[in-house]
């Protein structure tokens, strides 16, 4: 009986290396890309954020605040950073 066990376990963990092998091939770069994106959705929202609070900043104060600016700063730093770091992974895929 345990023998049928052991079997039927090293025979679905065969299947199951094969399967997961032939999707990896299959993924595109956008599909790869989307993934990536999606696994990093923390970076992006405060991004969003980052860059919205600094879009009202201005408009609230009607100039180029420093408080606009620092935010405007870090977006882009953050931007820079998620894009670059995205770009070394995807094309490690």
């Amino acid at each position: 009986m345990s023998g049928d066990t052991t079997r039927r376990n090293s025979q679905s963990g065969g299947l199951e290396n094969i399967r997961e092998a032939s999707d990896a091939v299959e993924k595109s770069t956008a599909a790869v890309t989307v993934e990536k994106v999606w696994e990093r959705w923390r970076t992006a929202g405060a991004i969003v954020v980052l860059a919205v609070t600094s879009v009202l900043l201005y408009r609230i104060d009607g100039y180029l605040s420093i408080d606009s600016q620092v935010f405007g700063g870090i977006t882009l730093l953050m931007l820079i950073y998620f894009l670059a770091t995205l770009r070394s992974d995807v094309s490690m895929e």
